[in-house]
């Protein structure tokens, strides 16, 4: 029994010492999803691989504009994401070479786990009058997981306005989205900069989606989807994910954008092997 302690001890304090080689698969989910590599337990080891690209087929829709002058601090928030013109310019739909479309969420659904789906939270700056997700290759659009937090934080000062020299006041309003309807989760000044808010993500609606945005500047949003696993990846610049370790099995792919809607699609992923999804979106 004690060589058998020992023995177990040593194996403990080698997968210690080599945390890539216990979690290479799920490294790579991490840059894929935006995640941190401590939110992934280690997956299935027949697990396949689902790839695949969204495109947009058609003339994507014009980008919005505000008038800075119509909103607090115009002046700071002008050089951001401007026009030239005095407006703030939102491109909700954005659509790179070859008809690639960003600023898309992949989620393959009702997936088995065998361990607990640990995560490490959402991030989220205000920064230059907008809200930024962190972590991903997407600013606009993210994950969420109920119960678990979600963290602004006031990136913006003004040296030339008094008012605004320790922080531009930004008020982030959470909404649970469903159809038409829009229920507020929290609504909380964040007057200072590099103060934080930390609330924990209150979903109560099956197939609801979290929305934020701020009551100053109400042009800065960001969306994001509820997941229930690690099997998600946000779309890269070329519309193109990838997502590992997936267990075998068929199962229903969900495409989300926060304007242009679902889309969803059968797999079926093979042990040790890969499948291909891909999706075409078109203005509504």
């Amino acid at each position: 029994m004690f060589r058998v302690a020992v023995l177990v001890a040593i194996l403990s304090l080698f997968a210690r010492s080599h945390p890539a080689d216990a979690r290479s698969n799920a490294t790579v989910a991490t840059a894929e999803t935006g995640g941190n590599a401590e939110d992934f337990e280690i997956r299935s080891t027949e697990g396949g691989t689902l790839t695949g690209k969204v495109t947009f087929e058609g003339v994507p829709p014009a980008p919005k504009k505000f008038a800075f002058g119509k909103f607090p601090n115009p002046g700071f928030c002008d050089k951001f994401d401007s026009d030239g013109h005095g407006n703030r310019v939102v491109q909700e739909v954005k659509v790179g070479q070859d008809h690639a479309l960003k600023d898309v969420v992949i989620a393959i659904q009702d997936v088995p786990m065998e361990k607990p789906f640990e995560f490490a939270g959402t991030k989220v700056n205000a920064d230059g009058c907008r809200l930024l997700v962190q972590g991903g290759p997407s600013t606009f659009v993210g994950v969420v997981v109920r119960g678990k937090e979600i963290v602004i934080e006031n990136m913006d000062a003004d040296p030339n306005d008094p008012k605004a020299a320790t922080g531009v006041l930004h008020n982030p309003h959470a909404y649970e989205v469903s159809g038409s309807s829009n229920a507020t989760i929290f609504n909380l000044p964040l007057p200072e900069k590099g103060q934080i808010i930390r609330r924990p993500v209150i979903l109560r609606k099956k197939g609801s989606i979290f929305k934020l945005e701020t009551d100053q500047q109400n042009y800065a949003q960001a969306f994001f989807l509820p997941v229930e696993n690690p099997y998600y990846a946000i779309v890269e610049d070329d519309g193109t994910f990838r997502i590992r370790d997936i267990p075998p099995g068929t199962y229903t792919v969900l495409a989300w954008h926060p304007t242009l809607g679902k889309q969803e699609a059968t797999v079926t992923i093979p042990a040790n092997g890969q499948a291909r999804a891909d999706f075409s979106f078109a203005a509504k």
